[in-house]
C-alpha cells in the first residue's frame, strides 16, 4: 500500500500558491491528465503544472482501506445496479504532478494540445530537415547530464551500469509515482553522449542496446516483480529530448505515446539492426507533430507536408 504522503513546503509550493491560472494547455480524459499554465504576476514568470490521477492499486491493503473509508453518494438506482460518487481519504486519491518553472515558448508548445499531422521522414529528410531542427530547437539537456553525473536526483537512480560506452542509468520517469506497480514507468538513459535517437544507431551499438535491455529487465524483475513479458520497452521517435533513452513500462499501463507513430520497440530496433547494420540510416520513419510545431513547419516549408494549412 502507498505510504502516507509527506507534505513538502518550499519555494515550489510558495510559487504554486501565489501564481495565477492562465489557461488549460491540454487535457486527456483517457489518461486522467490535465496540463495548466500558471503565471507569477509580480515577475511575469510562467510555469506549467502537469496533473495526473494515480492509477488504482491492486494491493489488498489499499482495497481494504478503501472499503472501510469510502463514503458513497447515490446518483441513481435501478434494480441491482447503483451509480455512486465515492469520496475517499486524500492519501487514497493522490494526484501525481510535476511543476516546471520558469518555462519558455518551446515548453509551452510541447505541452499544448493541438491538431496532429503525420510526417514521413526519409533518410534525406532527416539529414536536411530534422538535423537542422535538432540543432536549432532541441530542449536543453542540462537536467540529463545533472542526473548522469549524480549532481541532481541521484537518490532516484534505481540501477546504474557505469561503463562510459555501453552503460546507462535506470530511474523512474516523472509520470510514475514510484510506488504503483500497475503504472510502472522507468527510463533508461545512456551515459555516452552524441547518440541522439534511433537514427544514430548501428551494429556497433548492439552491445549497448542488448546490455541495457537485459540489465534493465532483470532489475525491474528483481525490484518490482514484473517479468520481461510483462514490460513494454521502446524508444520514442521523435524523442522528447535528443539523448538516447529507452522507456520501460508495465504492459498493463496505457502510457502516453506508446503506440504506432510514436514508439519503436527496443527488440524491433535490435532485430532490424541485426538484419541490416545501417537500417536506421536507410529507413523511412513516420511520426506525428502538432500544428505550430517547429519541425512540422520546417517540413511544410520544404514542401514535404504541403497539405498542412
Amino acid at each position: 500500500m502507498r505510504e502516507e504522503p509527506v507534505a513538502t513546503v518550499g519555494p515550489e509550493e510558495s510559487w504554486l500558491k501565489t501564481a495565477k491560472f492562465v489557461e488549460v494547455l491540454a487535457s486527456d480524459t483517457s489518461h486522467k491528465s490535465l496540463f495548466i499554465l500558471l503565471r507569477q504576476e509580480s515577475t511575469g514568470d510562467e510555469g506549467i503544472m502537469l496533473l495526473n490521477k494515480s492509477p488504482f492499486e491492486e494491493d489488498p491493503a489499499w482495497i481494504d482501506r478503501f472499503q472501510k473509508t469510502a463514503a458513497l453518494t447515490q446518483l441513481s438506482k435501478n434494480d441491482i445496479f447503483g451509480n455512486y460518487d465515492v469520496s475517499i481519504p486524500s492519501e487514497l486519491n493522490v494526484i501525481k504532478s510535476q511543476l516546471i518553472y520558469p518555462v519558455n515558448d518551446k515548453l509551452k508548445a510541447k505541452y499544448r494540445a493541438d491538431e496532429k499531422f503525420v510526417i514521413t521522414e526519409t533518410p534525406d529528410d532527416y539529414r536536411s530537415i530534422t538535423v537542422e531542427y535538432i540543432n536549432k530547437f532541441q530542449l536543453n539537456l542540462g537536467w540529463v547530464y545533472n542526473l548522469l553525473r549524480k549532481e541532481a536526483e541521484a537518490e532516484r537512480i534505481i540501477y546504474e551500469d557505469p561503463d562510459p560506452h555501453n552503460g546507462f542509468i535506470l530511474a523512474p520517469d516523472i509520470k510514475w509515482d514510484g510506488v504503483t506497480i500497475e503504472s510502472l514507468y522507468v527510463l533508461s538513459i545512456i551515459h555516452r553522449k552524441g547518440v541522439k535517437s534511433v537514427r544514430d544507431l548501428t551494429a556497433n551499438d548492439l552491445p549497448m542496446l542488448e546490455n541495457m535491455r537485459d540489465k534493465c529487465l532483470k532489475t525491474i524483475n528483481e525490484k518490482y516483480g514484473l517479468r520481461a513479458d510483462q514490460v513494454r520497452a521502446y524508444f520514442h521517435y521523435q524523442p522528447s529530448f535528443y539523448h538516447l533513452h529507452v522507456h520501460f513500462v508495465n504492459l498493463k499501463y496505457d502510457a502516453p505515446a506508446c503506440q504506432v507513430l510514436s514508439a519503436i520497440s527496443l527488440d524491433d530496433v535490435i532485430n532490424n539492426i541485426r538484419l541490416l547494420p545501417d537500417y536506421y540510416q536507410r529507413a523511412t520513419l513516420s511520426f506525428t507533430r502538432k500544428r505550430g510545431d517547429n519541425l512540422l513547419q520546417m517540413y511544410v516549408e520544404a514542401g514535404r507536408n504541403a497539405a498542412v494549412q
